[in-house]
């Protein structure tokens, strides 16, 4: 036989079985990177950090895949017997097998570390995972080889290919538990604590030591696999010459019942096809128990080879309860029994419900087991903050929905892809993206358990439609129709709760878009002037902004400050003198100014001297400029801080103490200020149409996110924070028309109780109380708007102080200034002071 050809015709062969494993896994991998991608700025950090090490893990998967498909594979389909049978050497099968995974599982890396590149994920930073990803990806490369060559040991060595499968786990985490034990020794690490780089070099070296020892096994193990069975042993003559050798074979008494089809039988069947495997994946779930109690138990940061331990206990339970669901349609030639008993006529309703007897009986027990033991133990709780569980503990219920929807996703996986090697590794990948699909829905989202429970439900349903089909071997366009709508209606499903809550958000009607786009329109057109914001004056008492506040020495610090003009309003709030620039808001230097003049405020109500006044007039006209220049913002909420700014004014102004100084310059300005109530409703309903304009102008990745003209996140509290974000601009478009038919209400002179109502019902506090809220009156006084004067409360809630008391406290002040300049005790006009009564 022409040698070449043969070499050849192996290649081709074991490529052609090779392929279908490379595309699907790199397959899987893109789907995970651009999902983690695309959702990096939502997810918290630790999951961030599982998307980078995706494209680390899955040449891994590869690796421990690879001797399934190419060996494990042909003995259930018998073409590996048929294959030793040719007049072929060994030496060219299992050299032809393990070049061509070989370079598999280059070509998974060259694919994966691509994807990687492209998507910018690296293996630095930090997170839950930090310590895993510092591992050099060398080390994970060669890790892979390791693991490749495991896994052909473990394939020649077992008929059974889940039973090779579960075998490679052990294998696969021996250089860790070595690493980790060589670390706990003593004397062994230079350092004190063994970083991540002494640790790598450690599992390096085990590996190293490793590859050629299992390198040489599974060649070996492959050669006894392709050499020629012994023959049979014949019989002597003296043997023939017996009357034993004449006697018939022991044959039982016949039965009634020769065949069987009970749900006892079933099981039967299930347990004693493969006892091995079944004893495999009950022994992770066993110790996955223990890692779990340990973690929600334990007091203490768990570190070192607990840390290790503990981690990969639950890992290995997780993947265990995977296979398991695994096993229902793809484990112990299920597919050939499940044939023999279509052919008998075994329904496929009792065929279903054997099948999965084992793998539900398990992980209830396994759920049981942790349910008895941790309430024996109890819950790990402290006062001290420092000692408190690693963990918080689950509940019965929400172990159990983790068990159904890995295993309801894997044994659905089993039965649409019913290679076992493939199904192995794809059911796990695919059951953690389900999991995380369903809570993010219900964490993040805010969906009603009931409905997850029906969307978990849908894999155990669609196996359950098409068994007659699986088992009878049938996948024609009708199976793979079905298995498409249930896949499809899986992911949608859980988003459906949220598309039908954002469609009845609160919104602005299309009636009321036409009307006021186009006046927001032309309002914000005729802004020209870009806005200036306000900042500290000489404040900074630090030799240089590299300084922490605490590396200057007190006193040093005081002598500084007394050098500073602290009583000047400049220092406080710096502004500048173009009067007719709009003024952007800090809150914190608008309160920091406040408190500066009430100390000033203060100063001059002890001393009563010329200094002292002169100092409380310059806050005074300051203030009242600093609100006059806020008006002509264009945001609504420079408007509402210009609100607490007036507030503190009329309190000022309505003090019998300072009435002397009412005719000073700066009082004078601080009057018409407060006293301008058209003005003001003028500017507030400027501001909110040019805002809402803006917001809705905004580019897409920008609207909703521009701080005092969008809407704020905490308005809707109430919201679930998946969805938050994307509700943002029909939420801002609803309170603007709240706002703005407040504002008519109240220049009408009409109540306006019911729009603010309607505003506490869209971005109050859910399920608060009215008056407790940002739009009650719990902060309202008998006396003024004293009590006003120092509410930080809402500054960030629109509409908070309009035509409160203290509106009216400012009209009349002024108008009383205005009588006093001309004479007339009577120029307040009755239509304004006959408003407030119903308004308030």
């Amino acid at each position: 036989m022409n040698e070449t050809r043969v070499w050849q015709g192996l290649l081709w062969k074991e490529t052609k079985q090779i392929l279908p494993l490379i595309g699907i896994l790199f397959a899987v991998s893109t789907f995970l990177v651009i999902v983690w991608t695309t959702t990096s700025r939502q997810v918290n950090i630790s999951l961030r950090t599982v998307g980078d090490i995706v494209p680390l893990i899955m040449p891994a998967l590869f690796a421990a895949g690879a001797g399934a498909i190419l060996i494990s594979h042909e003995k259930e389909t018998r073409s590996l017997r048929w294959l030793a049978s040719l007049p072929i050497p060994w030496q060219p099968i299992v050299v032809t097998k393990l070049v061509v995974a070989f370079a598999g599982l280059v070509l998974m890396w060259i694919g994966c570390g691509f994807l990687g590149a492209v998507a910018g994920l690296n293996s630095s930073g930090g997170g839950g995972f930090s310590e895993w990803r510092q591992i050099h990806p060398a080390f994970w490369f060669l890790h892979s080889i390791y693991v490749l060559l495991c896994g052909f040991y473990t394939a020649w060595r077992n008929k059974n290919a889940f039973a090779a499968l579960v075998l490679i786990i052990p294998f696969a985490l021996l250089p860790f538990v070595i690493a980790e034990v060589w670390m706990a020794l003593p004397h062994t690490s230079p350092v004190q604590y063994a970083s991540v780089a002494w640790r790598t070099w450690v599992m390096g070296m085990v590996t190293s030591l490793a590859i050629p020892v299992v390198g040489w096994l599974s060649y070996r193990a492959g050669r006894s696999e392709l050499q020629a069975d012994e023959p049979e042993k014949l019989l002597t003559r003296d043997a023939l010459s017996s009357a034993d050798a004449w006697r018939p074979p022991d044959v039982s008494a016949p039965t009634v019942m020769p065949f069987r089809d009970s749900h006892t039988s079933m099981v039967w069947q299930s347990i004693h096809g493969s006892p091995w495997m079944s004893i495999g994946l009950s022994v992770p779930l066993f110790f996955g128990v223990i890692g779990w109690l340990v973690l929600t138990n334990c007091t203490e940061r768990l570190t070192g080879w607990t840390e290790t331990a503990v981690g990969t206990g639950i890992g290995t339970a997780l993947l265990a309860v995977s296979w398991l669901g695994v096993a229902v349609f793809a484990g112990d030639g299920s597919a050939t029994r499940l044939k023999f008993l279509a052919d008998r006529g075994v329904s496929p309703g009792r065929v279903w419900l054997g099948r999965h007897w084992l793998g539900v009986s398990l992980l209830c027990g396994v759920a049981l087991v942790i349910l008895a033991i941790q309430s024996f133990l109890g819950t790990a709780s402290h006062s001290d903050t420092y000692h408190r569980a690693a963990m918080f503990e689950l509940s019965f219920l929400s172990i159990l929905l983790v068990f159904v929807v890995i295993y309801g996703v894997s044994q659905w996986t089993s039965q649409v892809v019913p290679m076992l090697a493939a199904s192995a590794f794809l059911a796990p990948v695919l059951s953690l993206v389900a999991l995380a699909l369903l809570i993010n829905a219900g964490v993040v989202n805010g969906v009603r358990l009931s409905w997850l429970l029906l969307v978990a439900s849908l894999p155990f349903v669609s196996t359950f439609l098409l068994m007659k089909d699986f088992m009878d071997g049938r996948r024609g366009w009708k199976y793979w129709s079905m298995v498409g709508v249930a896949a499809s209606v899986f992911m949608v499903a859980p988003s459906v709760p949220v598309w039908i809550a954002k469609s009845r958000f609160p919104s602005m009607t299309e009636d009321r878009f036409a009307v006021l786009f186009p006046e927001a329109r032309q309002l914000s057109d005729s802004v020209t002037t870009r806005p200036t914001s306000m900042r500290y004056g000489d404040l900074d008492l630090r030799d240089a902004l590299g300084n922490l506040p605490g590396e200057i020495d007190g006193e040093i610090a005081v002598q500084r400050f007394e050098q500073r003009d602290y009583m000047s309003p400049d220092t406080w709030m710096a502004i500048g003198d173009r009067e007719s620039v709009p003024l952007l808001a800090d809150v914190v230097i608008v309160q920091h100014g406040l408190e500066a003049a009430s100390l000033a405020k203060l100063r001059w109500q002890q001393w009563q001297d010329d200094a002292t006044q002169e100092e409380l007039v310059a806050f005074v006209d300051h203030l009242s400029l600093t609100a006059r220049r806020l008006r002509l913002s264009y945001r609504w909420y420079d408007q509402e801080v210009a609100d607490v700014v007036e507030i503190w004014l009329v309190d000022l102004l309505s003090d019998d103490a300072i009435s002397g100084l009412r005719s000073r310059a700066g009082f004078q300005n601080a009057l018409r200020q407060v006293g301008d109530f058209e003005g003001r409703q003028r500017a507030r309903r400027r501001a909110m149409l040019i805002s809402w304009y803006r917001d809705q102008t905004a580019p897409h990745g920008r609207r909703g996110g521009i701080h005092g003209v969008s809407a704020m996140a905490f308005w809707f509290d109430d919201v679930p924070s998946g969805w938050r974000s994307s509700i943002m601009v029909r939420g801002l478009g609803a309170v603007t028309d709240r706002c703005l038919k407040l504002l008519d209400a109240g220049q009408a002179g009409k109540g306006i109780e019911a729009e603010l109502r309607d505003l506490d019902q869209l971005v109050g506090e859910p399920g608060g109380e009215f008056k407790a809220g940002p739009y009650g009156d719990m902060f309202a006084s008998e006396g003024g708007s004293a009590v006003h004067a120092w509410n930080w409360s809402y500054p960030s809630y629109p509409a908070t102080n309009w035509f409160e008391p203290w509106e009216r406290e400012g009209l009349e002040m002024f108008d009383e200034y205005s009588g006093e300049q001309v004479g007339d005790e009577s120029s307040l006009s009755d239509s304004l002071l006959s408003q407030w009564e119903v308004v308030r």
